[in-house]
């Protein structure tokens, strides 16, 4: 991945609340930082990107149980050397989570970030405690899931309607992002400034 080409995203991008803008900061810093962003050995954390994955009505949410965090989140992981960009990373995590075929996703937004999130992942046996440099995408999919294709057919992964997706017990950063995506794909323009028509809607290449 081209780190100068990840913080040239984020320095574009505009944060939405005062979580967002601290989160933004610190991975603006981080990036910009010498160690290398990447590295799951690096002690602070590394980059990963995820994926907002919703109808393309803004309808329903796809969510996913993350089980060693007990907690509902959107697909995405870790950003692999392989991967061209962040925005690459978070598709291609998206379809090995969902088992999703690349070709059936469209980004409402194209490559550009629609939120960022710093957050800490508790330390493991095998890992001391450090933090996520989430990116995060739109995608769109008019597909059900495929769990036999997925990485994990036995992860719990589930659509959700907007309002079963937000009393699921997600997080804020994840509420916010929810919210700022359902107001692209709906054409509100009261959260983010800016709706879908602004935006070319393009279909990502398998």
């Amino acid at each position: 991945m081209n780190r100068e080409a990840l913080f040239s995203e984020l320095l574009s991008h505009v944060p939405s609340d005062p979580r967002e803008a601290e989160s933004l900061g610190w991975m603006r810093r981080f990036v910009a930082a010498p160690d290398d962003p990447l590295a799951r050995e690096n002690p602070v954390g590394h980059v990963t990107a995820s994926a907002v994955v919703a109808r393309p009505g803004g309808e329903a949410f796809l969510l996913v149980f993350h089980r060693k965090l007990g907690r509902w989140l959107q697909p995405g992981g870790h950003v692999e050397r392989s991967d061209v960009s962040a925005f690459e990373a978070a598709l291609r995590e998206a379809s090995e989570e969902t088992g999703i075929r690349i070709a059936r996703f469209e980004a409402p937004l194209g490559g550009t970030i629609l939120d960022v999130d710093v957050h800490e992942i508790p330390a493991r046996k095998s890992e001391p405690a450090h933090q996520h440099f989430d990116v995060r995408y739109l995608l769109t999919t008019q597909s059900e899931i495929d769990r036999e294709a997925s990485d994990d057919p036995a992860r719990p992964i589930e659509w959700r309607s907007w309002d079963e997706a937000m009393s699921a017990g997600i997080d804020e950063s994840l509420a916010r992002a929810l919210r700022k995506a359902r107001s692209v794909l709906t054409g509100d323009t009261v959260a983010t400034g800016r709706g879908r028509s602004d935006h070319q809607r393009t279909t990502p290449q398998q």
